[in-house]
Formats: structure tokens, C-alpha cells, sequence
């Protein structure tokens, strides 16, 4: 009965198994043959050159230059006696000098660090400066007597508060200058002596006492403003000297 039973195996009966890969869902359509396609890679861009390095400018050896050139110009001149000429001269043409530097800077070539040398010669010039007003005033309580030797040793204004005061000007060159001085006397009795050949005008306003101007008198309480002109024996010529003269309380000579 079992005669038609077919020969048996060693292996049991299983399923097929699955393809290796998944086939393409269009083969044959319009991206076909595209898979995996990219574009190819770009080369890498080429280093830039270094910078050429900046050439140095000639202006600030230029202008450092001209500074010394207007220094020695400053100095010739005050050794000629051209003009009095003080510290603070000196700073100011090396101010100029530097200015003008940076001016040309803005178009032809540059010198930052002038603006940093302005600013020192600057910040001198001011010291200079305030320095020279303060040596332009005689100011002291006491008897004194001033006796400048050179021109450029006149202060502008002499003032004394209390005591006697004598201004001597005889050691002064005044030829080919016109100068003004101003004395001012609190209490105390004031003399101003000047050179014989130079022309004076004395502007004198003594409120209580004695004014003697080349020998002209006058006094009393609160005296009206004095206004002498004195040329000297030599008359005209000389140089030029005003003097203007106040006294609160006490006598007052101008004499040569």
C-alpha cells in the first residue's frame, strides 16, 4: 500500500532564499546609469602671495630734518639780536616745522609718529610759554632795585606792595626798540632811572604824593594822570621807552 511513496532525503524542504541585492525600481529610466555619480571635487584654491612690505616714507626724516633746519634759524637770529627771542620761540618754529610736516602727510606720503612728537613739542611749548609770563612780572614786597642788564631781561611789569622801589635801566641798550613797561607801587616811594639818549613818554597817576618826571613837579591828592614826553639831550633817536607809572601812596622820580 505504501509502494507509491516517492524515494525519501537526508534534507528537510525549505523556503528559496532571497536574491543578494534588491534590482532597481526603474532600470531603465531617465536617472539610469546615475547612481552613485558625483560631481568631481574642485582643486584647492592657490595660496595668496605674501604682501609686499610697506616702503618707508621719507617724510619724517624730511620734516625731522627741517626742524633743526628752523631751530638754527631761530638761533641765528637770536644771536644777531634780530628780535628777543625766548625758550618758547624755539617750540613754536619746531611746532610749525612738524605742522606743516603732517600737512604734507595728508597727501604724499605718511609719518604717524609726528603726531606723537607734535603733542610733546606742544605740551613744551605751553610750560615755555607760561614760564616766560611769569619771568615777565617783578613782583616782591620790600624794599628793592631792579637793574636788568639787557634788553631781554626787562620784565613788562614791575609791582611792589609795600616798601621802596627802584628801577634802574641805565645797563639797557633801548637803540632801534620801542618798549613799554609798566611800574606799579602800593606804599613806598618809587624810582625809575633811564638811559640818558633814550626817548621817554611817562605816563605817571600818583593817587597821594609827589611826582618828579625830568625834573617836572607836581603833587597832591588824588592828582589827575601825568603825561610827560622827555627826549634826552641828544633829542630824537635812541629808541622808544614808555613807561607807565602807578603809585597809591607815596613819591614818585623818573630821572636819567
Amino acid at each position: 500500500a505504501g509502494a507509491a511513496a516517492g524515494p525519501a532525503t537526508g534534507h528537510p524542504v525549505t523556503a528559496p532564499l532571497p536574491p543578494a541585492y534588491r534590482p532597481p525600481f526603474a532600470p531603465h529610466g531617465p536617472y539610469a546609469g546615475q547612481a552613485g555619480a558625483y560631481p568631481p571635487a574642485k582643486p584647492p584654491k592657490p595660496p595668496k602671495p605674501p604682501k609686499r612690505p610697506r616702503e618707508r616714507s621719507p617724510l619724517g626724516a624730511a620734516t625731522f630734518s627741517l626742524i633743526f633746519l628752523a631751530l638754527g634759524l631761530v638761533a641765528i637770529l637770536d644771536l644777531l639780536d634780530v628780535f628777543d627771542v625766548g625758550a618758547s620761540a624755539y617750540f613754536a618754529a619746531a611746532l610749525a616745522t612738524i605742522g606743516g610736516g603732517l600737512l604734507v602727510g595728508t597727501w604724499f606720503g605718511r609719518a604717524r609718529w609726528l603726531i606723537a612728537l607734535g603733542l610733546v613739542t606742544t605740551a613744551a611749548l605751553a610750560v615755555a610759554t607760561v614760564a616766560e609770563s611769569y619771568d615777565r612780572i617783578r613782583g616782591v614786597d620790600g624794599a628793592v632795585t631792579w637793574a636788568p642788564t639787557d634788553h631781554r631781561d626787562l620784565a613788562v611789569r614791575y609791582e611792589n606792595s609795600f616798601g621802596d622801589a627802584v628801577l634802574d635801566l641805565r645797563a639797557v641798550d633801548f637803540t632801534g626798540t620801542d618798549t613799554e613797561i609798566t611800574v606799579a607801587i602800593n606804599f613806598g616811594e618809587a624810582t625809575v632811572v633811564v638811559p640818558p639818549n633814550v626817548d621817554v613818554t611817562t605816563v605817571a597817576d600818583v593817587n597821594a604824593g609827589d611826582a618828579s618826571i625830568f625834573g617836572r613837579r607836581s603833587g597832591g591828592l588824588d592828582g589827575p594822570l601825568r603825561e610827560t614826553v622827555d627826549l634826552g639831550p641828544d633829542g630824537a633817536g635812541g629808541g622808544k621807552l614808555r613807561l607807565n607809572i602807578h603809585v597809591n601812596a607815596g613819591n614818585l622820580e623818573v630821572t636819567r
